[in-house]
């Protein structure tokens, strides 16, 4: 696998010749324009890509795998053994594609939408590759229930690929218009607008999360980079807040406005960059027509506080429709209620049955089991055993609810879960997983051996930006423990760590600014 670096200032098309060994196959962030038997053991592949895109997502795989149609303009590819898990996963990708057309009001500009699914230690839950999205091997849940990565990423293709940041500290722009839109594909797939609220409750949590932790100069919208490194800054920050931000528009001019204000900003920065003034400025020259509005705007919206002031936004939590958590929200404070009581006083655990519940609902549990111990002591282990007893949780093909439970035991020292959690971090690499719970570990007396020892046993199985920040995560006691191993800077390492080779590639870029 290659996925390029680069300016997202810089837009080009492209056309790409591909020699690779006969057994495999070349796939990339193009349409595929056939291939040739070179007679001696290779195949050439050829690519074409006529739609400007931003230089970072050139891409290219290179590997023994399958494809299977799911729609007319819509294939999943992966290793053939997983190829029918894909076709399920990912068969509502057409449906979400159709409705990001209609709430846009623009039509896909890329022609084909395929899927690779990658080796598991790819550190992202998806790469929004024009004509071939990258997805992690975690989505595979076996029930759709985290197909909204696949949402987040189809609308990419307006937020991000056809609009795009025009520095990484516009990266806002990408993301925080890609969650707004990400969750209207799914209320609308749900035909329940409540589905919106309930999807951005979750956001809201993992927001303070990463609030609490970060810098504060990193939680800011607008950031100061430098010649700092990206990767180092990357956070939930961009997503939440910039949804934020966009959500508290929307509030304030009402949807139907801000419906034909986003569709206007598609179209007016479609096929070029976009930062952040420039987009304040286009909302006001659109608001011009509608004096109250734009004079609301102006004065109860703080540019200045939105753009470039640290922590949570200043508009404080808004009232979510909560009414798709309740139940779940209900269940939490019981265990939290039967967790305080103890051993001392003869009780039963809670007693609601969620064997019907879905796996959004479980997800939604658990958060608000993490965001009720915040102020107070973790699960005694005894709650924690009754309730992996009772739910078995760790036995879920659900990466979401197993990286909950995994942190809810991990905070309670529950030695019983430490095989679960080192299982799930060295199997796969997705940095959404695995650098909190490398971090919870390391913060208990318990775990902090445990995590040392894991990390170093497993670093070359992770993608090389996710060995770098874990290192970074863990510190001096990963340069103490590795002392004396003659160590490959992490920026050189090839990303090959993902365990296909691609061979041969010969790219002919026509630039446009």
């Amino acid at each position: 696998v290659w996925h390029s670096d680069g300016c997202p200032a810089v837009k080009m098309t492209y056309r790409a010749a591909i020699t690779v060994p006969y057994w495999s196959t070349a796939v990339m962030s193009a349409i595929g324009k056939g291939s040739i038997d070179n007679g001696d053991g290779t195949t050439m592949y050829s690519f074409d890509q006529p739609v400007a895109m931003p230089s970072y997502l050139l891409a290219l795989a290179v590997g023994d795998i399958a494809s299977c149609e799911i729609s007319p303009r819509c294939k999943v590819w992966s290793e053939p053994s997983l190829l029918d898990a894909c076709k399920f996963e990912f068969s509502q990708t057409e449906s979400f594609l159709q409705i990001a057309e209609e709430i846009t009001d623009m039509p896909y500009q890329w022609v084909r939408y395929d899927l690779l699914c990658l080796p598991p230690s790819f550190p992202y839950g998806g790469a929004e590759n024009p004509c071939l999205t990258f997805v992690t091997p975690t989505l595979l849940a076996g029930d759709r229930s985290l197909a909204s990565v696949v949402a987040h990423e189809i609308a990419h293709s307006w937020t991000g690929n056809l609009v795009t940041n025009r520095t990484w500290s516009h990266f806002w722009l990408n993301e925080g218009w890609t969650k707004w839109l990400e969750r209207k594909i799914i209320s609308k797939i749900h035909n329940d607008d409540r589905f919106f609220d309930f999807d951005a409750i979750g956001g809201w949590k993992a927001l303070q999360e990463d609030v609490s932790i970060l810098p504060a100069a990193s939680t800011c919208l607008v950031l100061d980079l430098g010649d700092s490194d990206p990767d180092e800054s990357y956070s939930i920050v961009p997503y939440e807040k910039g949804f934020h931000l966009l959500w508290n528009l929307e509030r304030m001019i009402g949807s139907t406005t801000f419906l034909c204000f986003a569709r206007a900003y598609l179209k007016k920065f479609a096929f070029v960059t976009v930062t952040s003034e420039e987009f304040r400025d286009f909302l006001d020259s659109f608001l011009e027509g509608n004096i109250a509005v734009s004079q609301m705007v102006l004065k109860h919206f703080d540019w200045e506080e939105w753009l470039h002031g640290e922590g949570m936004p200043p508009c404080g939590e808004p009232k979510f429709d909560r009414t798709l958590s309740g139940d779940a929200e209900a269940l939490a404070k019981e265990w939290i209620t039967y967790d305080e009581k103890g051993a001392s006083v003869k009780q039963e655990p809670p007693s609601v049955d969620i064997s019907e519940w879905t796996s959004s609902q479980k997800v939604c549990f658990l958060d608000a089991i993490m965001s009720g111990l915040e102020n107070r002591n973790p699960f005694k282990t005894s709650t924690t055993k009754v309730m992996q007893d009772l739910y078995k949780f760790h036995e879920t093909k659900n990466c979401e609810i197993l990286y909950r439970l995994c942190m809810i035991g991990v905070s309670a020292s529950d030695e019983n879960i430490y095989p679960v959690v080192v299982r799930f971090i060295t199997t796969q690499g997705r940095m959404k997983y695995i650098r909190p719970l490398y971090r919870a570990l390391f913060a208990t007396e318990k775990g902090k051996g445990i995590a040392i020892q894991a990390f170093l046993e497993h670093k070359d199985f992770y993608h090389p930006i996710a060995a770098k920040m874990i290192a970074m995560d863990l510190g001096a006691a990963v340069t103490a423990r590795n002392k004396g191993e003659k160590n490959i800077p992490y920026q050189t390492l090839f990303i090959g760590t993902l365990a296909v080779v691609s061979i041969g590639a010969v790219v002919l870029a026509r630039r446009k600014k």
